[in-house]
């Protein structure tokens, strides 16, 4: 069995993102081509919030992902991040959705780049668990108010 090319495969994990979200009764679309620090929006309750999806594939074992490139500098500001493992014998996804916070928790930074390894994901955040985005959503923001 032979991998998907690197687009081939982002590309297929951002809309099985979108198909995902949206068959859990969330509004998501692709983002823009181009657009910035992110891939995707999702939007909960009338809130639009930014979602950075990262695929990374396997052709027998799941240990053979060993990291997901991660560029924070470029894809920091993403609002959540969707970790992707892709079983390419029935192009089954698992997703590990992440706050922003939770991803750079997972994120390892190295000279020249970075990465979040599945380890660290899975550490966080349980497979196939989207509880994240309403999480998120549904707690008490603190307000600043200067007097």
């Amino acid at each position: 069995m032979k991998k998907l090319s690197r687009l081939q495969s982002g590309t297929l994990g951002e809309l099985l993102a979108i198909a995902k979200l949206n068959t859990l009764g969330c509004l998501a679309y692709i983002s823009p081509e181009g657009a910035p620090g992110h891939d995707a929006v999702v939007v909960i309750d009338g809130i639009a919030r930014s979602i950075e999806v990262k695929t990374r594939q396997f052709t027998r074992l799941r240990s053979e992902i060993t990291r997901w490139p991660v560029d924070m500098k470029t894809k920091g500001d993403a609002d959540f991040f969707i970790f992707i493992e892709l079983d390419l014998r029935d192009m089954s996804p698992t997703f590990y959705v992440l706050t922003n916070a939770q991803a750079r928790q997972a994120f390892k930074d190295y000279k020249g780049g970075g990465n979040c390894t599945p380890a660290n994901v899975r550490k966080l955040a349980a497979a196939n668990d989207f509880s994240a985005l309403i999480t998120d959503l549904s707690a008490p923001k603190q307000v600043d108010v200067a007097i």
